[in-house]
């Protein structure tokens, strides 16, 4: 018996030796091969595999102690929820934390780790009742002591140094008791119900940046930088209905996308988002896809105060010689959405439906690159971060689209992590095609483009648009904030602030013998909820 046992454990090792193998030799030869030898490879290595006896069936038919692995594309930037900046990691770390609200399938608010909220009649004061309870994943209780600490830093009230400028309106808080606290606003603002969302931090624990603790359906286990991350099941997990239906999650930081793909269709990983339409038509029946839209704005940003896009008849120019149509069934299969402005239709009550403010017209291009002084072109860097292939995709054809109007541009592909400091902290670029995840909060989607707002790394300056963000913010009825967001997209696409291109649907595969994936327009899995189908 122990025999056959040893035989089992060396075919199971040799199967993933084979494919390390493989991903090792496909990576040195990437640039050589042409796509029918890495087919074939593929079809070699699958072969392999497959012949290495039924060991590995039985294997993979016991579930019990076996992972839900989930792929990662970039790097996770803080484990800490107060430094993390990056929407993927966000999103995996919504595992291990809790806010006081969550988000739904239709995008709206449900209460999380608050029962219900009362909203005094000035819209200053919010009075919210905590669930009781609740655990954290160290069995401390949490209370209101912990949102007070939360939020205390993020405002700056104690330390001066408020850690987020969205939470700066906070003007004071007040414990009423163990489950029950009260915020006061500075002034009123209607965005400021979904920054409760926020994860809440345990009071006084200061090693969430090493081992962070949460109120989560997962207790964080370990983080290895560019291998990924482990997490296992809460079981006191407060909410009941949802206890994690796997005991362990394997976060695989997967960087390479071809080795993704053969990862999925071998089923050494069990489920990869925001995949392309060429990786969604290379993985086979081993998967189930999911596609919905993901309210995420994809934009060619310019950098309006570096030459030559201060010059607002070279952003027009550059408008008119996107064709978006071609981006869309090229890069996106036809799975996206087409953007008129810095805003997705997934948010429907505030979408403004503005059409072609600048459509595909190459001649129009070159006579306002003419009028503007650029009558043979300009050279053109374009920065794009190269985690994401769907970005590096459209990136190329507009290199392609430029280049009709004398637009000379060299693609500079860079990492996430290079990208959020080069980018979008430091605004040193001239244009970069890049995406934002959506907020069900739609003063959040626009209010980065706010003048004063240090998150404005296009640089993009109008009174108007001001005075309309400003107005939502404080607006006394939804009709009324909607207009606002609405004529603030319409101010922003005339101005050709950016060239916004598209909202592409996310697109999903989960391993066929799971199911429970939920879909959100916003950047949120439901890894607690996914579990083995019952054939």
């Amino acid at each position: 018996m122990d025999q056959i046992w040893s035989i089992l454990f060396l075919k199971k090792y040799l199967v993933r030796f084979l494919t390390i193998c493989y991903n090792k030799v496909r990576l040195f030869l990437g640039g050589i091969m042409k796509k029918r030898n890495i087919f074939a490879t593929i079809v070699l290595t699958a072969f392999l595999l497959t012949s290495c006896g039924s060991a590995d069936k039985k294997d993979s038919a016991d579930n019990s102690d076996k992972p839900l692995r989930v792929a990662m594309f970039t790097e996770i930037d803080s484990l800490d929820p107060f430094n993390a900046t990056a929407g993927d990691t966000k999103t995996i770390m919504d595992q291990v934390f809790d806010g006081l609200f969550d988000v739904d399938e239709d995008g709206k608010l449900v209460p999380d780790l608050c029962d219900s909220y009362e909203v005094s009649e000035d819209g200053l004061t919010y009075d919210f009742k905590l669930k009781e309870g609740v655990k954290f994943h160290n069995g401390k209780d949490f209370t209101a002591d912990d949102v007070y600490y939360t939020y205390d830093a993020l405002a700056g009230l104690s330390s001066g140094e408020p850690k987020s400028s969205n939470f700066s309106q906070i003007e004071s808080l007040d414990i009423v008791s163990a489950n029950e606290i009260k915020v006061k606003l500075k002034e009123k603002s209607n965005s400021f119900i979904f920054l409760n969302t926020q994860p809440i931090i345990q009071k006084d624990y200061e090693d969430n940046e090493t081992k962070p603790i949460g109120t989560g359906p997962f207790e964080f286990v370990s983080y290895t930088p560019g291998e990924g991350m482990k997490l296992k099941r809460f079981d006191d997990y407060h909410n009941k209905d949802h206890i994690a239906k796997f005991e362990n999650v394997e976060i695989l930081r997967i960087a390479d996308r071809q080795s993704l793909v053969m990862a999925m269709n071998n089923k050494e990983v069990d489920l990869a988002s925001v995949l392309t339409a060429d990786e969604l038509d290379q993985i086979g029946d081993s998967c189930d896809i999911y596609s919905s839209a993901q309210n995420l704005v994809q934009l060619l940003a310019l950098n309006n105060e570096v030459a030559p896009f201060d010059n607002e008849k070279v952003r027009e120019a550059v408008n008119y010689a996107i064709d978006k149509d071609e981006i869309i069934e090229t890069a996106a299969d036809g799975k996206a959405s087409k953007l008129y402005s810095a805003f997705s239709p997934a948010l429907k009550d505030y979408y403004n439906d503005l059409g072609e403010t600048y459509p595909y017209d190459v001649d129009k291009a070159k006579e306002l690159l003419k009028e503007a002084g650029y009558e043979d072109g300009f050279d053109l860097k374009i920065t794009v971060p190269s985690d994401y292939k769907y970005h590096m995709d459209t990136a190329e054809l507009i290199q392609a689209q430029l280049g009709k109007v004398g637009i000379n541009v060299t693609l500079d592909p860079i990492e996430f992590s290079t990208w959020l400091t080069k980018v979008y902290k430091e605004k040193d670029y001239q244009a970069s095609v890049c995406g934002f995840i959506g907020y069900v909060d739609p003063i959040r989607v626009l209010d980065r483009y706010v003048s004063t707002n240090e998150k404005n790394f296009i640089n993009y300056k109008n009174d108007d648009f001001d005075n309309d963000i400003e107005s939502a913010i404080k607006a006394d009825s939804d009709e009324d904030l909607a207009n606002n967001i609405k004529d603030a997209q319409e101010i922003m696409a005339k101005d050709a602030a950016s060239v916004f291109l598209t909202d592409p649907d996310n697109n999903q595969a989960l391993n066929n013998e799971l199911t429970g994936l939920k879909s959100y327009p916003v950047q949120k899995l439901n890894l607690e909820d996914i579990e083995e189908k019952n054939d």
